[in-house]
This record gives C-alpha cells, sequence and structure tokens, in this order.
C-alpha cells in the first residue's frame, strides 16, 4: 500500500519567530488584525492606533469591530503575569461603552485563564475578556504559520448567541450589498469592456482581474463603512517590498498615465504590496449611482491596465517569482 507523504508539524515560539514583542510582534499583529478576528470569531477587525497612552501605560493595539466598538489588544512574550492583567483591567475600566479586551501571550497562566473566566462571569454585558497563547506551526521549511489559541473567552451564552445573530444578520445584509453591486458592474462590463469579467453573486469586498502576471492583479474594491470605492494594482507575493520599489520609481509617469495621484502602500510585516486609487464619499450600496461607479472604476481599470501592465511583465523579482500566467 502506498501512503501519503506527510511532514512533522513542529511547533515555534513566538518569540522564536518574532524575536520582539514591541518592535516586532505589535506591529505585524496590527496588520493582520483579519488573522486574530478569525481565530476569535468576531469578524473583522480595524485598526485605529498602536502604542495609544492610557493613564500610565501605552497599550499596545486599539482596534475597532465591525460595530464600531473598542477592542483593546494587549501582548505580551513569556508567561502571563498580574502587572499586564492590571493594565488590561485599567484598560477596560475606562471605556465608556461595549467594549472587547484581549490578552495575548506565550503562556497563559492557570491562576490568570480563571481570573479572565472570573471577569466575563462578573462585568456587565456588552464587556468581554479574550486570553490568548500564540504561537507559529511549520511543516518541514515551510514559512512558519501563526496560530492563535483562545484559552478564556466570553461565558456569557445569552450574550454569545445575541452577538452572533447579529453578526450573522450584519454579515447577510452586507453580502446582499455586495452582491449586488457586482452583478450590476457585471451587466456593466459585458456591455461596455468584456476583456473584464465578474464571477456572479461575489459577496467579498473585492474582485480580482489578471493582468499577464501570477501574483499580480488589478482589484477593485468597494466599502460602504469607509463610503469608498477603489482600484488597485495588488502584489500578493512582495515580501521585500522589490515590486512596489521598483515601480516606484516610475512613480511620476505612471500618475500622469493615470491622471490621479496614487496612494503607494508597502504594507508593512505583510507579504503583499498595493498601489491604490480611491473614489471617496461613494455609497456602493446607493444603485442609484451604480451607473457613475461603474464608469468611473471601469476607467481606472482599464488605466491601471495600460500603465502597468508592460513595467509588471519586465519586472525582474528574482529567479521563479512571478511567472507569466
Amino acid at each position: 500500500m502506498n501512503f501519503p507523504k506527510l511532514g512533522k508539524l513542529i511547533t515555534l515560539s513566538a518569540k522564536s519567530v518574532w524575536l520582539y514583542e514591541a518592535q516586532t510582534f505589535t506591529p505585524w499583529l496590527a496588520q493582520n488584525l483579519d488573522l486574530l478576528g478569525e481565530a476569535l470569531g468576531i469578524g473583522e477587525l480595524e485598526l485605529k492606533s498602536t502604542e495609544v497612552p492610557a493613564g500610565e501605560f501605552r497599550l499596545d493595539i486599539l482596534a475597532e469591530d465591525d460595530g464600531g466598538n473598542p477592542v483593546l489588544i494587549e501582548n505580551q512574550f513569556g508567561k502571563t503575569d498580574h502587572g499586564h492583567l492590571g493594565q488590561l483591567i485599567t484598560y477596560m475600566a475606562s471605556q465608556r461603552k461595549d467594549a472587547t479586551a484581549i490578552w495575548i501571550a506565550e503562556t497563559i497562566r492557570e491562576d490568570h485563564r480563571a481570573a479572565i473566566d472570573w471577569l466575563n462571569a462578573t462585568t456587565k454585558d456588552g464587556f468581554d475578556f479574550f486570553a490568548v497563547e500564540v504561537e507559529a506551526l511549520q511543516i518541514g521549511d515551510s514559512d512558519p504559520a501563526p496560530f492563535f489559541r483562545v484559552v478564556a473567552q466570553p461565558n456569557n451564552w445569552t450574550r454569545a448567541v445575541a452577538a452572533k445573530v447579529t453578526a450573522d444578520s450584519d454579515n447577510a445584509d452586507r453580502h446582499i450589498i455586495r452582491m449586488k453591486y457586482w452583478n450590476s458592474f457585471s451587466a456593466y462590463l459585458k456591455q461596455h469592456d468584456p476583456s473584464f469579467a465578474v464571477r456572479a453573486d461575489n459577496r467579498d469586498h473585492w474582485h480580482e482581474f489578471k493582468i499577464g502576471r501570477s501574483g499580480f492583479a488589478i482589484s477593485a474594491t468597494i466599502n460602504t463603512k469607509k463610503r469608498r470605492v477603489g482600484v488597485e494594482l495588488y502584489m500578493h507575493r512582495d515580501p521585500f517590498k522589490t515590486a512596489i520599489k521598483t515601480l516606484e520609481k516610475d512613480r511620476l509617469l505612471i500618475e500622469q498615465q493615470i491622471g490621479s495621484q496614487l496612494e503607494w502602500q508597502e504594507l508593512p510585516g505583510k507579504k503583499a504590496s498595493r498601489i491604490a486609487l480611491y473614489r471617496i464619499d461613494t455609497d456602493p450600496a446607493d444603485e442609484g449611482g451604480f451607473d457613475v461607479v461603474h464608469a468611473w472604476m471601469l476607467d481606472k481599470m482599464q488605466k491601471f491596465r495600460a500603465a502597468f501592465a508592460l513595467r509588471i511583465k519586465n519586472l525582474n523579482l528574482g529567479e521563479g517569482e512571478g511567472q507569466e500566467e
């Protein structure tokens, strides 16, 4: 019998991967809050600030959940200690509305897990506490992957069910808005430029279009919360920012060709980079404005393709990177 070839799963400490909590892990987490939100099941998190002054202390990360409520994140390498527990309680005590506190460490001590459970059992509805252990997993010589293990979480079943119902309802509304927009844009593209195509019933806030080289795409985006739509050149595999820095040497010519100033976003801590153009004060849910928004979006997509396609094809990123599709 031929058995499948399997690798050995290796667990790495956070310290061995990120080296430093303040200088490396916190900035990385600030750029990857989607991973934390997914692990905790609390939806999308939006970064507001890092190293936020709070009395005598500084909060590592301040974010917001889908409902606009604050999410307070305190990071710590090694085992948890009483000092960080006190800081977390102090931060929460200063909140005047619903808030979530997340305590992340390599090891959550048993007495601190019990303390978080007690806080969840005794504080009023709307104040939630999480204790999370962080490590990295690796198979063979693969890149390490972050792994968040939830050790303590809100244990009020009524609160959890209510939050899930609300989140499901919000998600359903958001998906309906997105599907309406993309289906309308799909019909617009078929009439005005069929070289671009949108898949039916897309529920994502973005849709990507090929630009002739793997790892690169033109991405059209919509955001109802921020009231904007956008067109981006998204570089999925640019960990050393080689692609965006090389393209930026032609920034003046590229922006003249597109006819607008662009946002050159290196996305520190992520493997990706992007070059973006946004149309602000635009509601993607307003069906009456679809034709105007569609026309703007297609125009920018065409200009992005004209400005970037040949430049991307000629990028020298090293052997084996970004081969043509």
